[in-house]
């Protein structure tokens, strides 16, 4: 056994220290504190270790409200506080781009620190409805998710009911989906689920006319949980929600950000950038924050790549008599020199998935330039890789970040470039 002590956090949330020279990093620790750890694997230089003991805690620990926490891993920070912890996150932030940015790093928190996530998939296997064991493909069997929206909790013991009665070892997930009072429930499925109509008849009784009971075609060891084989059972087609006081109709399919309070401030701060301005936006979507960039844009031009996200975008433009947004389905790096050719003076919205923004659109917007980007990244790493390449040609006049995800690492940042 080794004792070490913590020297800082990384951007995985790690703690990192120093033995003989090799780098450590350990899971579920804080700066200053002293630990007694265990060695899981090590490489010349590195050393990835287990934390036994902490001998001497930080002020900051808290006692962890979930009891599931130890073996799900989805909540990695359950022992800090939601203040403490977005403090912790600045600081990462800050170190971790402090060669790219010295400015001052803005923090916006989150109203709630449980009960927030308006989404979740449930794993299925061995009988069992939970959550994915964090490195693993196991699961961890809960009656309950801290963070999830109360009516989700209700959905995931009809669900675990459900198994119980049918013990089918098609269906492999659930995803459960919770907005305002309304729920749209997935069943992820090999072959068509047996005795649906019992799952059915549970959330009826409950949510009567508000809900979405759907079956998912996919693979078991399917990359992606959900495929776009959709079958409705009962119930709603969509979820319709009012959002910025813009219609808005939620599928079960679409992407949405899983912390309402919190996105509504994201999407706030971004629309703040662009009003007045001509925008471009890359990875657009099914178009919530298209149409709210174009109630106060001169213009919004967005493009999305998936045809029935474009559908979706177009069908809320059209439900809200929005007029100055136009969206086009293609390929955002086929069609951005074209567009910024003839929009010179355009400001560019991304928010790209955590792999970041492709080599093909970040070289055209090095090449051919725009006033401004308003970039949002959920992924600090990909993230800092984008804005090295990009700092030549633009300089970082504004960063912000967002407690999207409370009692977990994950980061959600927002960046604002202009041109040099």
């Amino acid at each position: 056994m080794e004792k070490v002590i913590i020297d800082s956090l990384n951007i995985n949330g790690e703690g990192v220290s120093f033995v003989l020279g090799k780098k450590v990093c350990v899971k579920k620790v804080l700066k200053g504190e002293e630990v007694e750890i265990e060695r899981v694997f090590e490489k010349k230089n590195f050393i990835y270790a287990r934390p036994v003991f902490i001998t001497k805690k930080s002020p900051m620990r808290i006692e962890e409200r979930c009891k599931f926490c130890e073996k799900c891993g989805g909540c990695d920070f359950m022992f800090v506080s939601s203040k403490d912890l977005l403090n912790i996150k600045k600081e990462i932030i800050r170190d971790y781009f402090k060669d790219l940015y010295s400015g001052d790093i803005i923090e916006n928190a989150s109203d709630s620190e449980f009960n927030y996530r308006n989404k979740v998939s449930f794993i299925v296997k061995d009988g069992a409805v939970g959550l994915q064991e964090r490195g693993s493909k196991n699961c961890v069997k809960i009656d309950s998710c801290i963070v999830a929206k109360k009516e989700i909790n209700e959905v995931l013991t009809y669900l675990q009911m459900y198994i119980d009665r049918v013990k089918d070892k098609n269906i492999h997930h659930f995803v459960v989906r919770s907005i305002k009072d309304e729920v749209s429930v997935v069943c992820v499925a090999t072959k068509r689920p047996k005795e649906i109509d019992f799952l059915n008849e549970m959330l009826r009784k409950r949510f009567k006319n508000k809900y979405g009971l759907f079956i998912n075609y996919n693979k078991k060891d399917a990359k992606e949980i959900l495929s776009d084989k959709f079958l409705k059972v009962d119930g709603e087609d969509f979820i319709k929600s009012k959002i910025f006081d813009l219609e808005f109709y939620v599928k079960p399919y679409s992407f949405m950000q899983v912390n309402d309070d919190v996105r509504d401030k994201l999407y706030n701060r971004v629309a703040k950038e662009t009003i007045g301005e001509v925008v471009i936006e890359g990875y657009s979507g099914a178009g919530l924050l298209s149409c709210l960039i174009a109630k106060k844009a001169k213009r919004v031009i967005s493009i999305e790549k998936n045809k029935t996200a474009t559908s979706d975008a177009n069908l809320t433009k059209e439900a809200n008599n929005i007029t100055n947004l136009t969206n086009i389905n293609g390929d955002c790096a086929n069609l951005l020199p074209k567009l910024i050719k003839e929009n010179k003076n355009a400001t560019f919205v991304i928010d790209p998935p955590r792999k970041g923004c492709s080599q093909e659109i970040l070289s055209i917007l090095k090449e051919e330039k725009v006033k401004k980007i308003v970039y949002v990244s959920c992924n600090p790493y990909t993230l800092r890789q984008n804005l090295v390449y990009l700092k030549d040609s633009y300089k970082i006049v504004n960063f912000e970040i967002f407690d999207m995800f409370p009692k977990t690492s994950d980061i959600e940042c927002l960046v604002v470039l202009e041109s040099r």
